[in-house]
């Protein structure tokens, strides 16, 4: 007896002692209905599952059919601009995080007070004195200041270099002045590099003419490109195909101040500089010459 004809054998057999069919009882339940199919169903099984409507999706579904979609743009986009300043707000350092809020608090009185920060001054806090000081550190990240990085450039460190020894600490303005009538190539990405960097100056607002560069370096991007370079006699060399990029920190005028602030300081407190040997005669001293 095959698998076939188990399946198809029939549901009714005959009893031996009526002469009559019987129908077989099933070992689950079925109703009158479902007798009619060769396997059965268990359960009901609907064919549109019931949608519950609330009040909330209705006024959202007629608020998002008033929109004309044709008129949104990445500009008027509420829920796009939104998700980007959470997205950036999150990925943002903040100063809370590497300084204490009381040395936060007494540097902006400090400078409030001297117009730059004065490092080793005794500030007043809930009527005490303290002598406030910070690392170099902790300077460097309270004082306003503007990073910057370009983008990839075709170019070598070695041609950058000579363009950035030529700007440093100059003034931004300056600095643009300069590189806009330099004949070399790198001098326009550094052009733009430090425009971007004024833009920055005014949403931060910051004075733009007093913004200096206080460093600028080069640097490789990696992922240069080499080929080969056929010679002569059956030798070849590799040309490297170089790509670089420049970053530099623009700094304020409050930062100036401090620093020659401290340069005054550093001599003040200098010894006195002693062109001869400041040493006692060791010899006895004769009226006479020894010649």
């Amino acid at each position: 007896m095959n698998k076939f004809s188990i399946i198809t054998r029939p549901l009714f057999r005959s009893s031996r002692h009526i002469g009559v069919f019987v129908p077989i009882q099933r070992f689950f339940s079925t109703t009158s209905p479902r007798l009619s199919n060769l396997l059965g169903e268990v359960t009901k099984i609907d064919s549109e599952p019931p949608i519950t409507t609330t009040s909330k999706s209705t006024t959202t579904s007629s608020s998002e059919d008033n929109k004309d979609i044709s008129k949104i743009t990445p500009e008027n986009d509420e829920e796009l601009i939104e998700y980007h300043a959470k997205n950036a707000e999150s990925k943002q350092f903040k100063i809370e995080k590497y300084i204490h809020p009381l040395k936060l608090q007494l540097y902006n009185e400090n400078v409030s007070q001297f117009g730059f920060f004065k490092n080793g001054q005794i500030m007043n806090h809930n009527g005490k004195k303290l002598r406030f000081t910070l690392t170099p550190q902790e300077i460097d990240i309270l004082e306003p200041s503007i990073y910057l990085t370009s983008y990839r450039i075709k170019s070598s460190m070695k041609k950058a270099t000579i363009v950035n020894r030529m700007v440093r600490k100059f003034n931004v303005k300056l600095a643009i002045n300069q590189l806009h009538f330099n004949h070399k190539k790198i001098s326009t990405e550094l052009e733009q590099l430090l425009k971007r960097g004024l833009e920055q100056a005014k949403q931060l607002e910051l004075n733009e003419d007093e913004l200096y560069i206080d460093r600028i370096w080069v640097g490789s991007d990696g992922k240069w490109r080499k080929r080969l370079d056929p010679k002569g006699r059956g030798r070849m060399g590799i040309i490297a195909h170089r790509y670089i990029h420049l970053k530099c920190i623009l700094k304020t005028n409050q930062t100036k101040l401090r620093l020659d602030w401290e340069k005054q300081q550093k001599e003040l407190k200098s010894k006195p500089r002693m062109f001869l040997n400041d040493e006692p005669l060791n010899l006895k001293v004769r009226p006479w010459y020894r010649w």
